[in-house]
């Protein structure tokens, strides 16, 4: 009699457990699943983000060239002392504060930040009264942004970075060889490809996988 009540006694204890294991799996799973959700829709807002960012690189020299009116000066630079000079800081100050907090939100881009300095440096030092500190700042931002695009993309394909090279290449060849086009279209071509780079970063954004283990899916599931 006292060998089975031991058992039992076991038994009870082991399924206790069980049980106990089991609810601490649950809210694992309650607390892992919230967690995942959070991350998601911080994917979206990032993916949102970077595509607000691609749409004002894209807009933002229309934008000048429609207030300012033509013709159009040698370079985006140049629009700083346009009357409406707003339409020049406002939206270029705006995307400048963009890529800084993406470089900080997605910690693998923290690059971004430097280049989003960069281009308020661009923005603070103009042409003419500090044309040196100009120049660098406006050579590290598309440059760095062109290496960015070329080596760190997240679409593993090369035809893109190689089109990317190619229209970039054509469109310095056009002004400085050639004399075809001013700076501003080159800048321009330069702005639409980092458009592009951006789009197809917050694909990838949208896309990241934050689903939970299997054991913890059956567990909320279970719940």
């Amino acid at each position: 009699m006292a060998g089975a009540a031991e058992r039992g006694a076991r038994w009870r204890e082991n399924s206790l457990t069980e049980e106990g294991v089991t609810m601490q799996m649950r809210q694992l799973a309650l607390a892992s699943g919230a967690t995942v959700r959070r991350a998601a829709d911080g994917f979206v807002r990032l993916a949102r983000l970077e595509r607000v960012l691609a749409l004002a690189c894209i807009l933002i020299p229309a934008f000048l060239v429609l207030f300012d009116g033509h013709p159009v000066r040698q370079s985006i630079s140049e629009y700083y002392k346009m009357r409406s000079d707003q339409v020049f800081y406002f939206p270029l100050t705006a995307v400048s504060i963009l890529f800084v907090v993406n470089g900080i939100v997605k910690e693998r881009q923290a690059y971004n930040t430097i280049l989003g300095t960069m281009l308020a440096g661009l923005i603070l030092f103009n042409c003419d009264a500090f044309p040196r500190i100009h120049d660098i700042c406006a050579a590290v931002f598309f440059i760095g942004n062109g290496v960015v695009i070329l080596f760190f993309s997240s679409l593993k394909h090369n035809y893109f970075r190689a089109s990317v090279a190619v229209v970039i290449l054509a469109a310095l060849l056009s002004c400085f060889a050639f004399g075809l086009v001013t700076l501003f279209w080159v800048e321009w071509v330069s702005l639409a490809m980092i458009a592009v780079h951006f789009f197809i970063e917050s694909s990838f954004a949208a896309e990241e996988p934050t689903r939970l283990p299997p054991q913890l899916q059956r567990a909320e599931a279970a719940s």
